[in-house]
């Protein structure tokens, strides 16, 4: 169809003799510029060659269909205040813009009484969406291949039938109505200004579509989903190649925003709010996603909900919040839901949830949880950095162990009297099972100096696996040592070279206290018999007062620079001694004591005269000395008693003179 040229007169015309406003006038003075730069001009719907008439009642779809086809590539249709009611869905494949000159952002406030595109009530409208948009003709190169630039939707109010019963009947029937369909294969699509509501279907529905730019686009009270690029199974196609900016999804039946497969995408400032199910539905391979400064308000489920699948990049959110979502989930709802199998995790930046209830105080207050975690692989994490995380449950729900959290993370669980906040300051460093995972400590623009780790054991899950260790390193970045390690199994401390240095400060300086019944307090191997277990010293000695070596022996000295003189130990089997020192009890009225009794070395016996009394003791030797001394005489004492018999290991017998009856204490001395 030949395009139709229209003079800023004719326009004006047209616009006043069909009730257009002042606005029109606007319009029209910037649709002559853009006729003059196309050749197409701008082509009103209600001139006469086309013959719409936006009184609610005739079937305005042939007439709006024609403009469109007359516009062709790059022309802009324009319909102006009106209530357009159509039987059949436009349908745009070149690059038309088509363009109204309302938007309400709240269409539930104005009722969208005055100016609309609808379908026909009564069961009338035949198609699967209001308006439909198919792809053009496509090209060999890639640079062609969205027909030099593609449809767009401008300043429009489509206004569904969702109180109308036989559309209501169709959707139950599973044939629902969208707002704007979106068929595969389309490439380049601009929506600025666009609201879609009341639809028995998905606000706007695109599957296998690319190149999307989203501006101010409201879906509000629809059926099905807000915006949809894929559906609750999975299936259908992605979100390729998108821009959405300050778009709005409030009241749908299902997802506010319903994304399957997002590649090269970014939202920005977008805001799902009271939708039955979860605000944001993010599912599939997630090739490369960023939401910046995106919300949400008393979603049904939960607020955002990443289930991303392995094969892509991580999931970025900056400044996004999540508020009251999770009205209709009894337990368990997230402000973030990060589950599936994420291929490298998600990031979350400056985000933050808060609990809430309805807007009239009423309702029970949600989300459970501020980020809810599961089911994710061992080499994936969520990064959160900042923010603050409340929920009524808990602020995290971490059952996939993958919540990394950063410096300036607040957290809080919502109680019936308030909240109460988690004042910790926690950083976590989380990794595969199996790796290192290091906290490294650097001299800026240098090498790295000290690394804390988890260490590369093998985790096992019965309190076994990775270590702890604090990892020295040299200037040039090379292990020196690791100078501290602790066990998982077991909890113990190793320390290494070179060595532990104490100074304290109090006494005592080192407070070993054994917990474990017949424990060990210290043990010390040494490399071999010169190793020493223990040394001491005063400050400023230059050689150890005492020394402990490791096979027992104890050496003392006098301090200072003089060198240890005295020691002690094991002199051979069952001896102990010093091979170059006396014994000496060094304070008066100290001195030797041996316990008496059976088998010992020292006692007491009663003489018989010159018969023999035999002591019992298997102390005695065949090289014993033992000395006899009388400590209360008897009868006819005469002063004599000596060892008149000896049996080495069992006994030795002491005789004294006729008559004599003394007590007499005996001695065993083994000689050196």
């Amino acid at each position: 169809m030949a395009a139709h040229h229209t003079s800023r007169r004719h326009l004006l015309t047209t616009a006043a003799g069909i009730g257009g406003t002042a606005l029109a006038a606007t319009v029209a003075t910037a649709g002559e510029a853009a006729a003059a730069d196309t050749g197409t001009g701008w082509l009103n719907v209600r001139d006469p060659a086309y013959g719409a008439l936006g009184d609610n009642s005739a079937d305005d779809q042939p007439a709006i269909q024609r403009a469109i086809d007359a516009a062709g590539q790059g022309g802009t249709v324009y319909l102006p205040a009106g209530r357009y009611r159509i039987a059949s869905p436009l349908r745009l494949s070149l690059g038309v813009t088509l363009r109204g000159d309302w938007n309400p952002h709240f269409p539930d406030r104005t009722f969208m009484a005055d100016s609309f595109v609808r379908p026909a009530y009564g069961g009338v409208f035949e198609g699967e969406a209001l308006i439909v948009i198919d792809p053009a003709p496509v090209q060999d190169s890639y640079y062609k291949s969205a027909y030099r630039g593609g449809p767009r939707l401008y300043g429009l109010a489509l206004r569904g039938c969702y109180d109308d019963q036989a559309i209501k009947a169709q959707n139950a029937a599973g044939t629902g109505i969208d707002g704007i369909r979106v068929t595969p294969g389309v490439k380049d699509v601009g929506m600025d200004k666009v609201t879609v509501w009341r639809f028995t279907g998905d606000g706007v529905n695109a599957q296998n579509a690319a190149a999307f730019q989203l501006n101010q686009v409201h879906c509000v009270g629809n059926d099905g989903h807000g915006f949809t690029w894929g559906d609750s199974q999975g299936t259908g196609g992605g979100l390729v190649d998108a821009d959405l900016f300050q778009c709005y999804s409030q009241g749908n039946g299902g997802n506010g925003y319903d994304i399957l497969n997002p590649n090269a995408v970014t939202m920005v400032d977008c805001r799902a709010e009271w939708n039955d199910a979860h605000g944001y539905h993010v599912t599939g391979i997630n090739y490369s996603m960023v939401m910046v400064g995106c919300n949400t308000d008393r979603n049904g489920e939960d607020g955002f909900h990443l289930s991303t699948s392995a094969g892509g990049r991580f999931l970025q959110l900056l400044g996004c919040l999540a508020k009251r979502d999770g009205r209709e989930a009894a337990t368990g709802s997230a402000g973030f839901r990060i589950t599936g199998t994420a291929a490298e995790g998600v990031v979350l930046t400056g985000c933050s949830t808060s609990t809430g209830r309805d807007d009239d105080n009423t309702g029970s207050y949600s989300p459970s949880y501020g980020i809810t975690t599961s089911a994710l692989n061992s080499a994936s994490c969520v990064s959160v950095v900042g923010g603050e995380y409340v929920g009524t449950a808990g602020p995290f729900n971490d059952v996939g162990a993958v919540v990394v959290r950063h410096s300036g993370v607040t957290a809080g669980t919502q109680t019936d009297s308030g909240i109460v906040w988690d004042k910790s300051d926690v950083h976590m460093v989380s990794g595969a099972a199996g790796t290192v995972r290091d906290v490294e400590f650097r001299s800026r623009g240098a090498n790295v100096r000290w690394a804390l780790r988890a260490t590369a054991g093998a985790e096992s899950g019965s309190n076994q696996g990775s270590d702890f260790a604090l990892v020295r390193y040299a200037d040039n970045g090379t292990t020196l040592d690791t100078p501290i390690s602790v066990s998982r199994a077991s909890g113990r401390v190793t320390l290494t070279t070179p060595g532990t240095t104490v100074n304290a400060s109090a006494s005592p300086g080192v407070n070993l206290v054994q917990t474990q019944s017949a424990g060990q307090g210290y043990a010390v191997t040494g490399a071999d018999t010169s190793s020493r277990a223990f040394q001491s010293q005063v400050t400023g000695d230059s050689v150890n007062r005492f020394a402990l070596g490791i096979d027992g022996t104890q050496s003392f000295g006098p301090g200072g620079s003089a060198g240890r003189d005295t020691s002690w130990g094991r002199l051979g089997s069952a001896r102990i001694g010093s091979g170059d020192s006396d014994i000496v009890a060094g304070m008066a009225g100290k001195g030797l004591r041996i316990k008496e009794g059976t088998d010992a070395k020292m006692g007491t016996l009663t003489l018989n005269g010159a018969t023999a009394v035999e002591v019992a003791t298997t102390a005695v030797t065949a090289t014993s000395r033992v000395f006899l001394t009388v400590q209360a005489p008897g009868g006819t004492p005469a002063g004599v008693a000596y060892v008149s018999g000896r049996t080495a290991g069992k006994s030795f017998s002491v005789k004294g003179v006729a008559g004599d009856t003394s007590t007499v204490a005996w001695l065993i001395v083994e000689p050196a």
